[in-house]
């Protein structure tokens, strides 16, 4: 009878502590966490793969609306997602702490009494014993346990190492998800200020990227030597070589047909390579207007207008960019303006750097042109500013 008891209770607690480790990544919990996310992991592909074809359409404002709701969509998503890995991890963790607590300080008890009754009670177990048998039986269960407490304290360990990254983890989860929830911020924000600059017009959406585009064609045939050029000769740096244009759409649409607004469009190229201007011009207090990616200069050069000068787009991916104003490709050089808003500066332009001024123009968008000047410098780098009078 004391065989058959001692058996079964060895049986029992070696059930239950074996089923609270069954891997190194702690306890087992029910399945369904799991499958909600890789429904919703799903879910995420299949946007994915419609934001991706959305985007190759053909622009239009109905289009680009539709990009953008799946985008916005897609991001719900994504912070659901990462909300859900927050709540499954923060569960695993908190289960973790109570077991590897309790555990620790039970099996640390239990190996203790275990080896002292393996060192100085054999002879009385094996007295108690009905025989050599069962006082093999015993010893052999004695060791079985005793070498599975070793081995999973071990798996203790190994777990408690892998409940710190798991902390940690939460804690990357949580800025991730602040930054999907900025994403998502922004996302809403670009949507409602297209509608708002084109007045949700279909008509007015394919003007805008119909000149944006033409100032594009223009820009590369300017680079390409295209256009009708004239050099006047030798500049100095903050020399006067002109002024930005005033383009007025709203009371003279026809004015150009590669300008949306009065503004400098200024490029740097070295070795026919286009530069960021932000890496030559100074740091100086810059005023940024809506969906402009705020920058920090890092040149030499004074800027090219008067300040305080205030930037209307940003070099590389912008906002217009992204809605496919350049036919998929970046934004080339920086547009600015001068003065607050609402209160316009002087539309002066000066060199940036000594060197050889060169003036021309090219056909923009039909019967306009789109005026400029390039000063050539002793550094191989060459200076554009482009919508001058």
């Amino acid at each position: 009878m004391k065989k058959t008891f001692f058996a079964f209770g060895l049986a029992f607690i070696l059930l239950v502590v074996s089923s609270l480790f069954v891997s190194q990544n702690g306890i087992v919990y029910s399945l369904s966490p799991e499958e909600q996310y890789q429904e919703n992991q799903k879910e995420i592909q299949e946007l994915e793969k419609k934001v991706a074809e959305l985007e190759k359409q053909e622009k239009t404002l109905a289009s680009q609306i539709a990009y953008m709701d799946s985008q916005i969509k897609l991001t719900l998503l994504k912070i659901s997602q990462t909300e859900e890995e927050i709540v499954m991890l923060t569960s695993k963790i908190s289960r973790l702490e109570v077991s590897l607590d309790f555990l620790s300080e039970a099996l640390g008890k239990r190996i203790v009494a275990t080896y002292k009754k393996a060192d100085f009670d054999n002879f009385a177990m094996f007295l108690s014993s009905g025989g050599f048998s069962e006082y093999v039986t015993r010893s052999k269960y004695l060791k079985a346990v005793q070498i599975h407490d070793r081995k999973l304290l071990i798996t203790m360990e190994e777990t408690r190492t892998n409940y710190d990254d798991q902390k940690k983890e939460v804690e990357t989860l949580k800025t991730k998800l602040e930054s999907q929830k900025k994403l998502l911020g922004k996302q809403k924000n670009d949507k409602e200020y297209l509608l708002t600059t084109t007045k949700a017009d279909e008509q007015k959406f394919r003007e805008m990227l119909a000149s944006a585009r033409a100032e594009q064609a223009a820009i590369e045939k300017i680079l390409a030597g295209l256009g009708n050029v004239s050099k006047i000769g030798p500049v100095k740096a903050g020399e006067a070589i002109g002024s930005y244009a005033v383009y007025d759409r709203a009371n003279n649409p026809g004015v150009s047909g590669c300008s949306s607004g009065s503004h400098l469009h200024f490029e740097v190229v070295k070795d026919n390579n286009r530069q960021n201007p932000v890496g030559y011009l100074k740091n100086i207090s810059l005023m940024f207007e809506d969906r402009v990616e705020r920058f920090t200069p890092s040149g030499s050069w004074d800027w090219p207008i008067v300040e305080p000068v205030r930037i209307t787009q940003e070099y590389g991916s912008t906002f217009w960019s992204r809605l496919g104003y350049y036919s998929g490709g970046p934004h080339t050089g920086v547009d600015m303006v001068s003065g607050a808003f609402g209160s316009p500066g002087p539309r002066n332009v000066k060199a940036v750097a000594d060197g050889t001024l060169n003036r021309g123009s090219i056909s923009c968008g039909g019967n306009t042109s789109l005026k400029y000047a390039r000063v050539d410098q002793a550094d191989g780098i060459q200076t554009y500013y482009l919508h001058l009078n």
